[in-house]
């Protein structure tokens, strides 16, 4: 099952979670990453054709990022707004071509598990479920990993490692 990794990080070249999660998913066979902010650093640049052929060519599409200010990146959001367009991934007689690929979203926080319990952790995905229906996708999954913060947690690479491992298992079991 062929699968489409679109990956956002204002900070990636810093992040101990985000390098050990992209490095996992490089290296796995029918795992396609594009990691928006090494592809695109001038954002007003997108290369939209591009883009939704990768989206076009996938069976199941993954959006990784970590949260920040309770939100997905900048990078990620411009990368919406200019690849999901009207009469593509949504409205009119063609916006149906991303229609019944399964989407999963996978984030990593900073702040423990604790800071979004309750409605907050409901909140916390709730634009990335109504993107994803909105243009007919079968949202399958949230993978979140929280407490990814490395002057908190001495163990980051790891545990983002092994996140990455148990998102392709279940990609992989699809």
């Amino acid at each position: 099952m062929k699968a489409l990794v679109i990956y956002s990080h204002t900070y990636s070249e810093t992040s101990k979670a985000g390098n050990a999660i992209l490095e996992v998913l490089e290296a796995t066979p029918d795992f396609e990453v594009r990691n928006i902010d090494a592809l695109y650093p001038d954002l007003n640049k997108i290369d939209i054709a591009a883009e939704q052929k990768a989206l076009l060519e996938a069976e199941v599409i993954i959006f990784q990022h970590p949260i920040l200010w309770f939100n997905v990146p900048h990078s990620l959001k411009r990368w919406m707004d200019e690849v999901l367009q009207y009469g593509f991934a949504y409205g009119g007689t063609e916006g149906n071509k991303l229609r019944g690929k399964k989407f999963i979203h996978s984030f990593t926080t900073g702040f423990g598990e604790d800071t979004y319990a309750g409605e907050l952790g409901q909140v916390l995905s709730a634009p990335i479920l109504a993107t994803a229906n909105c243009c007919g996708m079968e949202y399958v999954k949230t993978f979140p990993l929280y407490g990814q913060l490395a002057l908190t947690n001495p163990n980051v690479a790891q545990e983002a490692k092994a996140h990455a491992e148990k998102l392709v298992a279940f990609v992989q079991s699809l």
